[in-house]
């Protein structure tokens, strides 16, 4: 008894999406900026015609492997790509080296075949990489609460950020943690056991970790501050500075009840006397109370 319409063109669809349809998936790739990346091409195609290796919409290479003289001829139809494209011995798995930022992107291989109604295909996706350079690491506010230093610090690329993942190692601690992401927010208790961070950023090709830094050394600022605010009345008397606005100033006090005799006046020594603070007169501005105070001589004759 053949079996009804439905089940074969259940089997036709069957048989299509096992033939040349289910090597579309795309295969994903990851390459080094300056290296190499290899695009496998596996398939059980028979009786090849031409292989052709497509980049985006543009035609890389063209592959006719039956020739009369059993070699096959292999066409990069760009001279700047000749010295870049390269196949595996026994395959033509493409080979793409020196490779650049501009080679991310679709990839598609075609075989065609007399035997196959449709050509083979397959897709690829290239992402190239950079390798990462040592991440930068930046502090945020600081604060001070309850004797505790709190802030911010934040991870980051200078260069070749895509796709960086972050994780930041505490260390130092009874337990040692991890944390994701480019931010750490920190809380140190001031005076207590020092604690390590040390960031680890990662791409697909590479990772690289920064510079430990230590709570104790990164909260400085905030302990000196802090021992500031206890020691601000010994710091304004030993570092007196006169409120904004007032200056010493000085006078010179002459003798106005004494008349010196002309020939004297060679023999007169005069003086600048600084006013103390205290004064009664009103004319007179405020000095600084340690200064001493300076009289007038004369020389006797």
């Amino acid at each position: 008894m053949l079996g009804s319409p439905g089940c074969f063109i259940f089997i036709f669809l069957l048989c299509q999406l096992t033939g040349p349809a289910a090597s579309r998936t795309r295969k994903e790739l990851v390459g080094a900026l300056g290296g190499a990346v290899t695009f496998p091409l596996n398939h059980s195609v028979n009786e090849i015609d031409s292989i052709i290796w497509i980049f985006n919409t543009t035609t890389l290479v063209t592959i006719q492997p039956n020739m009369p003289d059993g070699q096959a001829n292999i066409i990069v139809t760009q001279n700047r790509n000749k010295e870049r494209v390269g196949f595996l011995q026994g395959s033509y798995s493409m080979i793409l080296s020196k490779l650049k930022k501009k080679d991310s992107g679709v990839y598609r291989v075609e075989i065609h075949s007399s035997s196959l109604q449709h050509p083979f295909t397959q897709e690829y996706g290239l992402q190239v990489y950079e390798y990462l350079s040592k991440p930068k690491v930046t502090m945020g506010l600081q604060n001070i609460e309850n004797d505790t230093c709190v802030t911010n610090l934040t991870c980051s690329m200078e260069q070749g950020g895509e796709d960086v993942t972050y994780t930041w190692k505490s260390l130092g601690q009874a337990t040692n943690e991890s944390h994701y992401g480019s931010i750490l927010p920190v809380s140190w208790r001031l005076g207590k056991r020092d604690i390590t961070f040390i960031c680890e950023a990662r791409n697909p090709i590479s990772s690289n970790s920064s510079n430990p830094i230590f709570a104790q050394k990164l909260c400085e600022v905030s302990e000196f501050i802090e021992e500031k605010k206890r020691t601000d009345n010994q710091q304004e008397t030993l570092n007196y500075n006169p409120p904004s606005g007032e200056t010493a100033e000085y006078d010179t006090v002459s003798h106005l009840n004494k008349t010196v005799p002309e020939e004297n006046l060679v023999n007169t020594f005069y003086a600048t006397v600084q006013i103390p603070p205290k004064m009664e007169k009103h004319d007179s501005l405020p000095t600084s109370p340690d200064t001493p105070k300076l009289y007038t001589y004369e020389n006797v004759t």
